[in-house]
């Protein structure tokens, strides 16, 4: 499951009073959001919330300044100043809140980036950790190391999957006597409905 969002990445930000009331600054571009994010699940032909734990991984990207010099744009990846990532994190993981998931306490694993690119914005990917929508998919078994022929054959298998719409969520390999064998963790293909 993937989500877009276009534009200057959001951090979360603390409610603020008028008087003796407090509300919310960012309700106008969470409302926002949230519609959006719902679109692109439709779009996506979820009809239901991920369950059980999930993992996820945003990838969070700033406009590089045009003032910098080409070698600076090249040399410079990571955005190392403010807005901190566990508060652009928070914002996005709120938004999803009844849309990909019943509740963010369901995320057990957090994997998230904050760096400079052309296309600034942030691309959000879940994962269901378990039950029936992973599977484990054999990918290849070598016997004492890994030719470039192997490696080539393992990158092959995962841009297939890629381009099957199976989001790949971890390798993982284990021994016995025939050797080692490497498995993808990936989201099962799902059967195709009249409308597809």
């Amino acid at each position: 499951m993937i989500f877009y969002y276009t534009g200057k990445p959001v951090a979360k930000m603390r409610h603020r009073m008028a008087g003796k009331i407090a509300y919310d600054p960012q309700d106008k571009i969470k409302r926002k959001t949230k519609l959006e994010f719902t679109n692109q699940l439709r779009r996506q032909r979820r009809l239901k919330a991920l369950e059980g734990p999930i993992s996820v991984i945003l990838d969070i990207s700033y406009q590089t300044p045009k003032s910098w010099s080409k070698k600076r744009k090249i040399t410079a990846n990571h955005k190392t100043s403010r807005p901190d990532t566990d508060n652009i994190t928070k914002f996005f993981l709120d938004i999803l809140n009844e849309i990909a998931y019943k509740d963010d306490s369901q995320v057990v694993e957090l994997y998230a980036q904050k760096k400079y690119s052309d296309k600034p914005g942030v691309k959000i990917t879940l994962f269901q950790l378990e039950g029936d929508s992973m599977v484990n998919e054999h990918a290849i078994t070598y016997k004492d190391k890994l030719s470039l022929a192997d490696l080539d054959y393992i990158i092959k298998k995962a841009n297939r999957l890629g381009l099957d719409n199976r989001h790949l969520l971890r390798v993982s390999q284990e021994e016995d006597s025939e050797g080692t064998h490497i498995y993808f963790a990936v989201e099962k293909l799902r059967e195709k409905t009249i409308n597809d």
